[in-house]
C-alpha cells in the first residue's frame, strides 16, 4: 500500500504525462483491506497512460511524415485530370448517374434524422465547432451506409474501368496486357481481387473499427484529424488493389509495397476520405479518387521502368 506521499507523486506523474486527467484519490486508510488490488489497479493505469502517451507520439510522427510525403495531392490532381480528360469518366456514365442518386438520398436521410441531434450532442464537447463537426460525420455515416448498397453492385466494377483507363491514358498498355493475361492464365483469383476497393476498410471488421473510432470526432480540435488519420490509414492501400493484381503481387508481397509506402497511403485515404464526405456528392468522388490512384501507379511504374533500365544499361555495359 503507498503513502500518502507516494500516491501524490502517482497523480502528478499522470498530470504531467496527460495535462487534464482527471484523478480519484481515496483517502489515506480507506485502501487497507483491498490494498494489494487497488495496487494492481493503479499499476494497470499507469502502463496504459504511458501506452497511450507512445501511440499519441507515433500518431504525431506519422502524420508529419503522411503530411510531408505530398500524396494527399494525388485526389487533386486526379480531379483536375477527370475533368481535362471527361472521357475516362464519362466511360461510366451510368455507374456515376447511380452514384450520385444514391449519395443523395442516403446523405439527405441521414441528415433530416441525425445531423441536429448529433449536432446538439457534439456542441457540449467542440462548442462552435458543433455543425462543421456534424457535417463530417453524417458524411462518414452516409459512406458506411453507401458501403452496404454501391459497393459490390455497380461502384467497383466501374472503379476498375476507370483505373484501367488512366492507366492506358498514361501510355501504360504493357502494364494492363501483361496484368490481364496473368489473370486468365490464373483460374484460382476470383473477380473481386481485381477491384478497385475504394470502401476496403469497410469489411465486418473494418466496419467495427470505423464505428468505433467515430467519437473521436467528440474530442475538441484533434479529434476529426485523429479520425481521418486511423481509418484513411486502413482505407489507403486498397485504392491500388487494382494495381497489386495487375502486377501479380502476393499478399506478403503487397504487405512489404504497402509497408514501404505506409506514410503515403495513410495521406492518400485521409484527403479520399475528405473528398468522399462531401455533402450529396461525395461518393461521385470515388471516380476522381481512382483516377488519382492510378496517376499515382502509372507514376510509380514509370519510375521503377527507367530503374531497371538503368541496371539493365550497366550490365550490359559491364
Amino acid at each position: 500500500m503507498w503513502t500518502p506521499e507516494e500516491s501524490q507523486r502517482i497523480v502528478q506523474i499522470a498530470t504531467e504525462t496527460v495535462p487534464g486527467i482527471k484523478t480519484f484519490s481515496l483517502p489515506y486508510g480507506l485502501q487497507v483491506e483491498k490494498g494489494p488490488d487497488a495496487a494492481q489497479i493503479v499499476s494497470h493505469s499507469q502502463s496504459l497512460v504511458q501506452k497511450v502517451q507512445h501511440e499519441a507520439q507515433e500518431a504525431a510522427t506519422h502524420s508529419w511524415a503522411a503530411f510531408s510525403s505530398l500524396a494527399w495531392l494525388w485526389p487533386v490532381r486526379g480531379l483536375v485530370y477527370s475533368v481535362t480528360h471527361p472521357n475516362i469518366i464519362l466511360s461510366v456514365r451510368q455507374a456515376l448517374l447511380k452514384s450520385l442518386l444514391t449519395s443523395i438520398i442516403i446523405f439527405a436521410f441521414l441528415a433530416f434524422f441525425t445531423f441536429i441531434p448529433q449536432m446538439a450532442i457534439l456542441a457540449i464537447f467542440t462548442g462552435p465547432l458543433a455543425p462543421l463537426i456534424a457535417l463530417v460525420v453524417v458524411g462518414a455515416e452516409s459512406l458506411l451506409l453507401i458501403s452496404f448498397f454501391a459497393r459490390a453492385l455497380f461502384l467497383e466494377p466501374a472503379l476498375s474501368h476507370v483505373f484501367d483507363a488512366t492507366l492506358l491514358s498514361r501510355g501504360q498498355t504493357q502494364l494492363i496486357a501483361q496484368g490481364k493475361t496473368r489473370t486468365e492464365s490464373s483460374a484460382a483469383r476470383s473477380v473481386g481481387s481485381a477491384l478497385v476497393k475504394p470502401l476496403q476498410a469497410f469489411s465486418k471488421d473494418g466496419m467495427v473499427r470505423y464505428l468505433l473510432t467515430l467519437p473521436l470526432n467528440m474530442i475538441p480540435a484533434v479529434g476529426t484529424v485523429l479520425f481521418l488519420l486511423y481509418n484513411g490509414h486502413t482505407s489507403g492501400p486498397g485504392w491500388h488493389s487494382r494495381y497489386f493484381q495487375l502486377k501479380g503481387f502476393s499478399k506478403d508481397q503487397r504487405a512489404a509495397f504497402v509497408e514501404n509506402r505506409r506514410a503515403e497511403y495513410t495521406a492518400f485515404g485521409m484527403a479520399t476520405l475528405l473528398f468522399n464526405f462531401i455533402p450529396l456528392i461525395g461518393l461521385l468522388f470515388s471516380f476522381t479518387n481512382t483516377v488519382g490512384a492510378a496517376l499515382w501507379a502509372a507514376q510509380m511504374e514509370a519510375q521503377a521502368n527507367i530503374i531497371d533500365n538503368q541496371v539493365d544499361s550497366k550490365k550490359k555495359a559491364q
